[in-house]
């Protein structure tokens, strides 16, 4: 204790808050080595009393080193040094389910409005629920902030109950964890059926629907509930696959493409046969990206605006105001339907 005190004693010359001092003080020790990954830290009131300062400077002081990540709390224990990366604001740990093009866009904006002053660490899970775990066993209690995008399933909810409520935002997926954990999540079975019944018109003008869609990777099963019931509700013809097949290209057909490794796919056999998307078929794809407003004149989606979403989560990073927010999937109509 006596080595955290004289460095924090070190700052009284400088214009700096009584808390400013602390934190300096901490993240000089751990820099020069005086304090280590684990150490005990003085107790608020030791620490209060040693500097003659007020409890709540203390456990102010100390809340903005835990924001940063380099210290923690455990009940019995108190506080500890948690990281010895003592140069860094605010470590985030961002837990994705794997860079395609959406979650890139998603991770540019997000790096971007936080800014250069924080450290992001990004993890991809891939709807796997054992790397899943490795991943939020090995970030646990080592960062200032989480931000993932979960698995949702009963299994995988219970793996996030171990971090506080006020360091984890669930962001893409909801996943309902209590009222106190903040989430930021896309809809798909409402926004998806609004966006069918305004295609109505032009869904008819096809003999059948034909959904790609397949069970154990990171679909939204909102999606599969909103195709089947309004294919049901309208009487429409629906075939659902687990994944494309040269066969399934005939005229007359609507393809609807959750992942896009089946719409590459789709287009390809399109070519290949000659029929024009928007004339010979149509397809509806989920996820926009600049390549679909291009290719083949452009291609229709269903798609979350995923900028918003790194902009509401970066401001949730900055202000930690406690946020439940919903960003509603929109149809993005091109010439393919």
């Amino acid at each position: 204790m006596s080595a955290l005190l004289t460095t924090i004693k070190k700052f009284d010359q400088n214009s700096l808050t009584k808390q400013e001092k602390i934190v300096n003080g901490v993240t000089t020790c751990i820099r020069d080595r005086m304090l280590s990954y684990g150490d005990i830290l003085p107790s608020v009131n030791e620490l209060s009393t040693s500097l003659g300062f007020a409890r709540e400077t203390v456990v102010k002081a100390y809340g903005e080193l835990k924001n940063r990540g380099l210290v923690n709390s455990k009940q019995g224990l108190g506080y500890f040094v948690a990281n010895e990366t003592a140069d860094q604001k605010l470590s985030i740990a961002l837990v994705l389910y794997g860079f395609q093009t959406f979650q890139q866009d998603f991770y540019n904006k997000f790096r971007k409005c936080l800014g250069d002053q924080y450290h992001i660490d990004v993890f991809f899970h891939h709807n796997n629920i054992h790397v899943y775990e490795y991943i939020l066993n090995s970030v646990s209690n080592k960062y200032g902030m989480y931000v993932v995008a979960p698995i949702q399933s009963e299994e995988a909810q219970a793996l996030l109950s171990r971090f506080p409520d006020d360091k984890l935002l669930i962001i893409d997926r909801y996943q309902n964890l209590g009222e106190k954990v903040s989430c930021i999540a896309q809809e798909f079975e409402h926004s998806l059926s609004s966006v069918f019944e305004s295609l109505l018109p032009h869904i008819q003008k096809f003999s059948q629907v034909i959904l790609y869609f397949k069970e154990g990777l990171d679909y939204p099963k909102g999606i599969f509930y909103a195709v089947t019931d309004f294919c049901d509700v309208f009487d429409i013809p629906l075939l659902v696959y687990e994944e494309f097949d040269e066969q399934h290209m005939k005229p007359d057909q609507l393809f609807f493409t959750v992942g896009d490794t089946d719409l590459w796919q789709v287009l390809k056999a399109s070519n290949a046969k000659d029929y024009e998307p928007g004339r010979d078929i149509g397809i509806l794809s989920h996820n926009d990206s600049p390549v679909k407003e291009i290719i083949a004149g452009g291609i229709t989606t269903f798609s979350t605006n995923f900028n918003l979403m790194a902009e509401k989560a970066a401001a949730f990073i900055l202000s930690r105001n406690h946020t439940n927010m919903i960003i509603p999937s929109e149809l993005i109509r091109r010439k393919s339907l």
